[in-house]
């Protein structure tokens, strides 16, 4: 436990690789690195953990393991009563898109071992190059390491976004409720629910089904020429009498091919330091009418395909017009649920599909032969959907909310306690109980089902216009982050944290959302992670207030290095999120829903007992329009005629009132800029209470010491 983390085999091309020998590669190059110690640190951390709880599991009586087996039970109970398998819900995975897409605009790269990133971080990598243990989330130098023939060419954000645009724009025909249906999960990733596709399906006629390999109506067949071509007769022999099948009789050697510019550069991969494949598939997929060639990446087979009516067709004919659109592949997964769609759509990569059959027998048998890593990275089953927003050309690092799953740590404590398939966490159940948090347990019983709520794949919620979404129960988040050579200087750090906050509201005037809570990533030179948040008054979409606020974060992040370390503070990745999120239409709601739910309770105090608080000086900024909704009351009750004194949240004025109808008149008229400039304006200038406050009510308000700052006042100052 307190070595470096090993490689992930369990990811699409790099199964039945030596982990051993990768490992051992990786931590000797590793060593006396920052990384490496930082991996040593969280090793010795993870260990600590785990055998803290090692000590809890030995301590369980069976009594205890019995009571939690119940507890268990009863949320496995619940969980089957939720599940449902009615829907269609489908994974699409663009096929190492990164690498894809260079490998498509420039194919002398197609043969060789290639990653997309720099020497610092890969973002991925293409299948050849996974055959030496290269992997996205991995150095650079290390991938040389075990790959030194490795290409690692620079990401081409404006690029991947254009792609993964005209991606989404083709899956958008067969998602219910259209474009704003797709759940977006990267550039690459995406959710839907062909439910109601099927049932419209069903009634096409052949020629509504018919396509040509083609971008366009006449334009060039997307199909190979290869065996026409190429001088090789093993290679042309291979692609004319392929089935489509990666069977071992359609690998060609790669020492077998010298005489061909284009096999000579396969053979030259032999020269990596880790043992690399004998062979090579010259036919990507196992599909004949979508099967591409692996030295010009176009179709092996020619002519109009007929797609049938059922969703296992359905999914072929989306992946074959995706193909049709960018030159690229993609994998699915089919299944009535997100979680069992997003594993299949791992199985049959690259160029495939897998579907589960919706019953109840079919799911269960499938999850539950799984190793426990097989299920990490799921998508949750609160989030929030969002329209089609066009990921920005700085946000290329965009994720949406970090999905739970099983990672590298939780796989470590889980194999602690026994658990290593998913069937295990069934018959563990009851120490788990006692083991892990509520959320965990719940999340690890859902998974023993195969279930995922899929509230996105409801299609309910408020339809506003300009916004085609709907928010879920749950709070969800939108983030942008970059990794950069280490770096201390303080106006760079500053110019990258204001570039992050223009992309990041991008992102978000797209979505049409507002957030309320800016949190700052950081990620030192030692590779120590530090996470800093700080709510604002409103919610906002503007570069100037997120900038202000994170910049702050970022400056106090500064200050507290120097001060606490003695030196500078050296970042190698930041990032920016904004959470508490809400349509933009819909904010005035949520502003007058907090106002009235403040007054309630300001009504309510005042029949109890007299409430003296202080109320706050504060200032608008005029590159805002925002309103403070940060509301501090101060109520008295008037015994004689039943009236109440209580503080509007607006304009900080005590207001003698009696029902809630006077309370919305008065807001009506607070509620526009310039009449909250003006009461703002008021309360610098005349710090006196009103002389219109009744004199038999008495409101105490504490002198502010000298110096205190509240913290939201750094962004609401007067200078």
């Amino acid at each position: 436990l307190a070595r470096m983390r090993g490689i992930n085999l369990h990811k699409a091309g790099m199964e039945g690789l030596d982990s051993e020998t990768i490992n051992k590669i990786i931590e000797e190059n590793s060593k006396g690195s920052k990384f490496y110690e930082n991996e040593r640190r969280r090793g010795a951390i993870l260990k600590e953990q785990v055998e803290e709880k090692l000590a809890k599991l030995r301590s369980l009586t069976p009594s205890d393991i019995e009571a939690g087996e119940k507890e268990a039970d009863k949320l496995l109970r619940n969980f089957s009563a939720e599940r449902r398998f009615d829907r269609c819900i489908i994974h699409i995975d663009m096929d190492a898109f990164y690498a894809a897409v260079e490998m498509r605009d420039d194919p002398s790269l197609r043969l060789k071992p290639l990653a997309v990133g720099s020497q610092s971080m890969l973002s991925t990598s293409n299948y050849l190059a996974r055959r030496y243990g290269v992997r996205a989330a991995m150095p650079g130098f290390l991938g040389k390491k075990l790959c030194p023939q490795l290409t690692i060419v620079p990401p081409d954000f404006v690029k991947y976004t254009e792609v993964s645009r005209t991606v989404r724009s083709v899956l958008g025909e067969y998602c219910d409720g259209g474009a704003s249906g797709l759940v977006v999960m990267s550039l690459d990733e995406v959710y839907l629910n062909i439910t109601q596709h099927l049932k419209q399906r069903a009634d096409w006629p052949p020629d509504r089904r018919t396509y040509w390999p083609r971008v366009a109506p006449k334009t060039p067949l997307l199909v190979c020429k290869c065996a026409k071509n190429n001088a090789d007769s093993t290679v042309a022999d291979l692609l004319v009498t392929s089935s489509a099948s990666n069977s071992p009789s359609k690998f060609a050697s790669t020492s077998s091919n010298q005489g061909n510019s284009r096999s000579s550069t396969t053979s030259s991969t032999t020269a990596c330091s880790n043992t690399p494949p004998s062979t090579i598939s010259l036919v990507v997929g196992k599909d004949e009418a979508l099967a591409t060639c692996l030295l010009c990446g176009m179709l092996i087979k020619t002519g109009p395909r007929v797609f049938g009516t059922s969703a296992e067709e359905a999914v072929r004919e989306m992946r074959f017009r995706v193909f049709c659109a960018t030159k690229l592949t993609c994998s699915a997964g089919i299944a009535p649920n997100s979680l069992i769609a997003k594993i299949a759509s791992d199985l049959n990569k690259p160029n495939g599909q897998y579907s589960i059959e919706p019953t109840l027998e079919a799911i269960e048998a499938f999850i539950s032969s799984l190793p426990i890593r097989k299920v990490g990275h799921i998508i949750p089953c609160e989030h929030w959907v969002v329209p089609l927003f066009l990921f920005g050309a700085e946000s290329g690092g965009y994720k949406s909310a970090k999905v739970p799953g099983i990672g590298y740590v939780t796989e470590c404590k889980l194999k602690a306690f026994g658990v290593e398939m998913i069937v295990d966490l069934w018959k563990k159940r009851g120490a788990l109980y006692h083991l892990t948090s509520p959320t965990a347990m719940h999340y690890y019983m859902r998974i023993t089902l195969g279930h995922c709520e899929d509230e996105w794949a409801e299609g309910e919620g408020p339809h506003i216009a300009g916004f085609s979404g709907h928010r879920s129960s749950h709070q969800k988040s939108m983030s942008t982050e970059r990794t950069f050579q280490d770096c201390s200087d303080m106006d760079t750090l500053l110019a990258k944290c204001r570039k992050l906050c223009v992309s990041l509201v991008k992102d978000m005037n797209e979505a049409h959302v507002k957030g309320k809570t800016v949190t700052m990533k950081l990620k030192l030179d030692t590779f120590e992670v530090r996470s800093r948040s700080q709510t604002l008054p409103d919610y906002t979409c503007s570069i100037d207030i997120i900038f202000q606020c994170a910049s702050e974060i970022l400056k106090d992040e500064v200050k507290a290095e120097l001060a606490n370390n003695s030196k500078a503070l050296t970042l190698r990745l930041m990032g920016v999120k904004i959470s508490n999120l809400v349509p933009s239409a819909m904010c005035q709601q949520f502003r007058q829903e907090t106002l009235e739910s403040a007054f309630d309770r300001g009504f309510k105090g005042a029949k109890d007992e007299e409430k003296c608080e202080e109320i706050p000086n504060t200032s608008i900024p005029e590159t805002t329009s925002s309103i403070i909704t940060t509301v501090k009351e101060s109520t008295s009750a008037n015994e004689d005629n039943e009236f109440s004194t209580t503080v509007c949240p607006v304009c900080s004025k005590e207001l003698k009132l009696k029902d809630l109808e006077q309370m919305n008149d008065h807001l009506d008229t607070c509620l526009s800029r310039q009449t909250v400039l003006e009461a703002v304006q008021e309360t610098f200038t005349s710090p006196q209470p009103s002389t219109s406050k009744p004199p038999s009510v008495a409101v105490k308000r504490p002198a502010r010491p000298t110096g205190f700052g509240g913290p939201l006042d750094k962004y609401f100052r007067i200078e």
